[in-house]
């Protein structure tokens, strides 16, 4: 009896363990595929002489982006993560939207609460308010390289 109790809280403590760690880990073990179809739209991301082509996914999101090119901005660095920011004066639509994303890299999103579009070179974990906006069309090393207050410009193709 006693054998099948210590096995009992032994079973009940590892699967306590591999919950905790699965949580903080920060994944949510989803990528949100169904956001991440292409929809045959390109923009052009211009950062001093360099010129990236984005091929944006089809959701509302990535839509609302595109209606309102062109856009002069700045990037900047997000210190301690994996990606540079572009902040927006205006929020994008949230329509459709999910919770969160896990991004992929190289890729561009968008991070809602922040009101930023988001260059992605490294993995960032799971976080809420992100959507996944497009592939871009450079390497990890040219993304990471762009540099802080650098002049952005966003245009269709």
């Amino acid at each position: 009896m006693k054998k099948k109790f210590i096995l009992v809280v032994f079973a009940a403590l590892s699967l306590a363990l591999v919950q905790a760690f699965a949580a903080q880990s920060g994944s949510k073990g989803t990528n949100n595929a169904d956001l991440r179809k292409l929809s045959g739209e390109t923009l052009v991301l211009h950062v001093g002489t360099s010129a990236f082509t984005v091929s944006l996914y089809d959701n509302p999101t990535a839509k609302d982006l595109l209606s309102k090119l062109p856009l002069k901005l700045k990037a900047e660095d997000y210190a301690g993560y994996d990606e540079k920011l572009i902040r927006l004066n205006n929020a994008l639509s949230m329509e459709g939207a999910p919770r969160g994303d896990e991004p992929l890299f190289p890729e561009v999103g968008y991070y809602h609460p922040g009101r930023w579009i988001a260059l992605y070179y490294g993995p960032i974990g799971y976080w809420s308010g992100k959507v996944p906006l497009g592939k871009i069309d450079a390497s990890i090393e040219q993304l990471a390289a762009i540099p802080d207050n650098a002049p952005v410009t966003l245009d269709v193709k």
